[in-house]
């Protein structure tokens, strides 16, 4: 295929407008372990997500789904000595973990120097990594830590807000699982805020 099919292709997507898309992961696994292993067992309650752009049966199915792998990412992470997996119920000392994700937001557009460049340079603007999309994401949520008996023992509110420019190079031009990392992130940043808050068994 030549350089001007190539073109006509690219230029054809690019006018295709932005897409909107949820970020979902997955999450995988944390980047690296805690620094500090709390001597409590821990218990992801049913991720709740309260983003109004979002429809009822979207919210609990996005949630169940991110319950699992929010657990697993605890149970990598080390800041529990153990994860509890209902029906299995917490010790004494234990803590329940619950997450609501108040944004999952993502979207892409065409870059605005996309098309000019792409014309001017004979496509060179493309095969030289210029930006062909603008990627925008808004992640956030709010964590909150509780003993057996519902007590609040700790609380975090974070927010991954970005735009980020994708060449045809960028790991995330063909990645069909955008917005992991940002959810994977946002899911960090909860956990390293609250988890220092939590007293001594």
């Amino acid at each position: 295929m030549n350089r001007t099919c190539l073109l006509l292709i690219a230029l054809g997507v690019s006018l295709a407008g932005c897409v909107s898309f949820t970020p979902l992961g997955p999450i995988g696994d944390p980047v690296e372990p805690a620094a500090i292993s709390l001597a409590r067992g821990a218990q992801v309650q049913d991720v709740v997500v309260s983003d109004p752009d979002l429809k009822p049966e979207q919210r609990a199915a996005i949630g169940h789904q991110l319950t699992d792998q929010i657990s697993r990412y605890v149970g990598k992470s080390d800041y529990f000595n153990r994860v509890v997996v209902f029906p299995a119920k917490l010790a004494d000392q234990d803590v329940l973990l619950k997450f609501d994700l108040t944004s999952l937001k993502g979207k892409r557009t065409p870059h605005p120097a996309y098309i000019p460049g792409a014309l001017l340079t004979l496509t060179i603007w493309i095969w030289v990594d210029g930006p062909i999309y603008v990627d925008t994401y808004d992640v956030a949520g709010n964590l909150t830590i509780e003993d057996v008996n519902g007590k609040v023992l700790a609380k975090s509110t974070e927010q991954v807000k970005l735009e980020q420019n994708i060449g045809i190079y960028h790991s995330d031009y063909f990645n069909p699982n955008l917005g992991a990392a940002q959810l994977k992130q946002l899911i960090a940043k909860l956990l390293a805020s609250a988890t220092p808050q939590i007293p001594k068994p």
